[in-house]
C-alpha cells in the first residue's frame, strides 16, 4: 500500500522503497494515459522524450515520486554536481484535445558559477524545428521560447514542424506535378522557409497554390509574408478556382543581409480554416522574366535556382534530425525554468502558443480543475497493485 501527506495544499504520494524509481502514470479522467519512465522520460504512443544534464557530467536520479495536485503529477529531481534538474509532468485537457506538460527546472546550488548542457533526446523519426517537433507528419513536440538549441542549419529548409501530405490536392487542369502534394501548418503553425543567400541579395519567388479541400472562397485565405515585400493576402478559391493551380509571384530581398531569405505562409487574421497550405514554391535569379502557363505546368523547373515540391520527395526541413543540445551559464542560486509541451494519446493538434493563452500557471489550473471533486477516480501509479490511496 502507498500512503499520503498533505503539505502545503498537496497531496503527495510517497511510494515504498520498492517501487521508487518505477514507471508513473499521467493522465486525465476518462483519458488513456501516458507514462513517466524512471529517468523522467516522458513516454508516448509515437515515441519517447527525456531531458537529462550532460554536463557537468555524472548526473544520477536523486528522487522520483508521485503527487496528486489534485492531478497526477510525475516528479523526477536529477543532480550532476551542483546542478539540480527538476521535472514535473502532467496531462493538462486544454483544446483541442489535450497535452501532456513537462515543466523543467534548472538550479545552480553552488557558490561559484557553473556552465552546465541540457540534452532534450527525441525519437529518431521526429523533425525538429525551431519550436515544433513532429512524427510522421504530426505535429508532437512544442519547445520552449525562452531556450535556444545548439543547431548547423542546411542550406535551404522549412523552419519548423510543418505536415507533409502527398497527393492530397486534385488539380483540374494538366499543371507540375508537384501541385498534388501539399505542406500544412496543421494547428496555425505557419510555413517557413529560409533559403542561403549572399548578404543583401536579391531573388525572385514564386509560390503555387492548388486549394483542393473548401467548397468556396472566403474559408481559407492565406497570408504571404516574403522578405523584402509587402505582404500579401490570397484566398486560392478566389483567385483561381478550386482544384485550379495557380501562381504568385515576389521581387525579394535579404532586407536585413544576414544571408538568409524568408518565405512564410501564414493563417491569415479572418481565416476560418487556420491551417495554412503551400503546394511548389520556385527561386528564380532576381528580375526573372516566368511565363506563369509555362511554370505551372513544370516547364521551368530546370531553370530555377532552387525548385520545391512542397510536400514532397525534394523537400527538407532546415535542421537535421537527432537529439537538441543546450548550453546555460547560471549563476549562484539562479533558477531557470523551461516548459516542453507533448502530444498526448489520442490526440492530434497540439494548442496554439502564439496567442499567450497558456503558460504553467494556465495549464496547471486546467490540469488541476478536471480533477477536483473526482476522487472517487484515484490515481494509481504502476507497481501499486491498483490499490486506490
Amino acid at each position: 500500500m502507498r500512503r499520503s501527506i498533505a503539505v502545503g495544499g498537496l497531496l503527495t504520494v510517497l511510494l515504498p522503497t520498492s517501487l521508487a524509481l518505477a514507471e508513473i502514470e499521467i493522465r486525465s479522467p476518462g483519458a488513456p494515459p501516458s507514462k513517466v519512465a524512471e529517468d523522467g522520460t516522458l513516454i508516448e504512443p509515437w515515441g519517447s522524450v527525456g531531458l537529462r544534464i550532460v554536463e557537468p557530467k555524472g548526473a544520477k536520479v536523486a528522487e522520483q515520486r508521485a503527487e496528486e495536485a489534485p492531478m497526477p503529477v510525475a516528479v523526477t529531481r536529477t543532480k550532476a554536481g551542483p546542478v539540480a534538474l527538476t521535472q514535473s509532468a502532467y496531462r493538462a485537457p486544454v483544446w483541442p484535445s489535450g497535452v501532456d506538460v513537462l515543466e523543467a527546472e534548472l538550479v545552480n546550488m553552488g557558490s561559484e558559477p557553473a556552465q552546465t548542457a541540457l540534452e532534450l533526446v527525441v525519437p529518431e523519426t521526429m523533425q525538429i524545428g525551431e519550436t515544433t517537433g513532429t512524427v510522421q507528419g504530426q505535429p508532437a513536440l512544442l519547445l520552449p521560447d525562452n531556450l535556444e538549441a545548439i543547431r548547423e542549419a542546411r542550406e535551404w529548409g522549412y523552419v519548423d514542424g510543418v505536415s507533409a501530405l502527398p497527393g492530397w490536392a486534385r488539380p483540374s487542369a494538366p499543371c507540375d506535378p508537384a501541385y498534388k502534394n501539399i505542406s500544412a501548418g496543421m494547428g496555425g503553425v505557419p510555413i517557413r522557409y529560409r533559403f542561403r543567400v549572399a548578404p543583401g541579395s536579391k531573388r525572385t519567388v514564386m509560390l503555387g497554390f492548388c486549394e483542393s479541400h473548401h467548397p468556396g472562397a472566403g474559408l481559407r485565405p492565406l497570408l504571404v509574408q516574403v522578405e523584402g515585400v509587402e505582404d500579401r493576402s490570397v484566398d486560392p478559391i478566389a483567385a483561381w478556382g478550386r482544384h485550379v493551380p495557380g501562381a504568385m509571384r515576389f521581387d525579394a530581398v535579404d532586407a536585413d543581409a544576414n544571408g538568409r531569405l524568408e518565405v512564410t505562409v501564414a493563417p491569415h487574421p479572418q481565416a476560418r480554416d487556420h491551417n495554412p497550405i503551400l503546394n511548389v514554391l520556385w527561386i528564380f535569379t532576381p528580375g526573372a522574366r516566368i511565363d506563369e502557363a509555362k511554370l505551372i505546368a513544370g516547364a521551368l523547373n530546370e531553370q530555377a535556382e532552387r525548385y520545391i515540391d512542397v510536400g514532397g520527395k525534394n523537400d527538407q526541413s532546415l535542421y537535421k534530425p537527432g537529439n537538441l543540445r543546450f548550453a546555460l551559464n547560471l549563476q549562484p542560486a539562479e533558477r531557470r525554468e523551461f516548459l516542453f509541451l507533448m502530444r498526448s494519446p489520442g490526440c492530434r493538434y497540439l494548442p496554439d502558443m502564439s496567442h499567450g493563452l497558456w503558460g504553467r500557471e494556465s495549464l496547471r489550473k486546467a490540469a488541476a480543475d478536471v480533477w477536483r471533486d473526482r476522487w472517487d477516480e484515484p490515481t494509481v501509479a504502476k507497481g501499486t497493485g491498483g490499490q486506490p490511496k
